[in-house]
């Protein structure tokens, strides 16, 4: 490989590893996380340089950020081997009479014109609604609510709902709004919001996306509820 070739190779690595990023904080997003700690997480991956055992509470509670997380790192580790690599072709092909600087003058142009349109807040918004219309037209189970049973009693179970996507009849309503104790036979425990815990559930608190909720009513209500299916894992004690 000549030295225009890898140096034309490791510009499209770099725009490939920020669209990437980009696509990967979209689909953190969808999963309930936010802004920021989904970009956080995106680039920790893909960088392969971990994150605080907090942080990285927030991938493992979660099927969905799990399968994302195993995926980043694949995809981070050949980013880094085919970077070595052409770094070092680079640097062994760098002879003066092998240089083509006018290569070097359009690969940074084109680098500097990729790294605007990176910043530009109105092509990043429709990048990312693409990838999050693309993302939410996959078949069921990736991007839907991840519900956990915690113990059993008879019929009825306590659940913890990780609520990556907000079912429509609840969306935006308290829980006196939708009478949620009668209309769907379930009672909130316990809201886990970010870094707050609201353990003393009122009639105006509401469902949000990205919430762990803790449930106590039947595994058919719940499943009607959030439409997910229950992942048997009985902790008990």
């Amino acid at each position: 490989m000549g030295f225009n070739t890898s140096l034309v190779s490791f510009f499209i690595l770099i725009i490939a590893y920020l669209v990437s990023v980009e696509i990967f904080t979209v689909l953190f997003r969808l999963t309930g996380l936010k802004e920021d700690k989904a970009r956080f997480q995106a680039i920790s991956c893909m960088t392969n340089s971990g994150f605080t055992t907090k942080e990285s509470e927030l991938i493992l509670n979660s099927v969905a950020r799990r399968h994302l997380a195993r995926m980043m790192m694949i995809f981070g580790y050949l980013f880094a081997v085919t970077g070595v690599s052409i770094l070092v072709n680079l640097f062994m092909r760098s002879s003066g009479n092998q240089i083509d600087w006018w290569t070097i003058v359009y690969s940074v142009v084109f680098l500097i014109l990729i790294l605007t349109i990176t910043r530009s807040k109105w092509i990043i918004r429709r990048f990312d609604l693409l990838v999050e219309s693309l993302a939410k037209n996959k078949p069921r189970g990736l991007f839907y609510n991840n519900v956990r049973i915690l113990e059993m009693f008879h019929d009825n179970l306590i659940a913890e709902v990780f609520v990556t996507s907000i079912p429509r009849e609840i969306m935006g309503k308290t829980l006196l709004e939708m009478n949620f104790r009668h209309t769907y036979k379930l009672n909130v425990l316990l809201i886990k919001r970010g870094n707050t815990t609201i353990d003393h559930v009122i009639a105006t608190d509401q469902i949000m996306q990205g919430d762990r909720v803790f449930i106590y009513g039947s595994k058919k209500n719940i499943m009607y509820l959030f439409k997910d299916e229950i992942q048997k894992e009985i902790e008990i004690g």
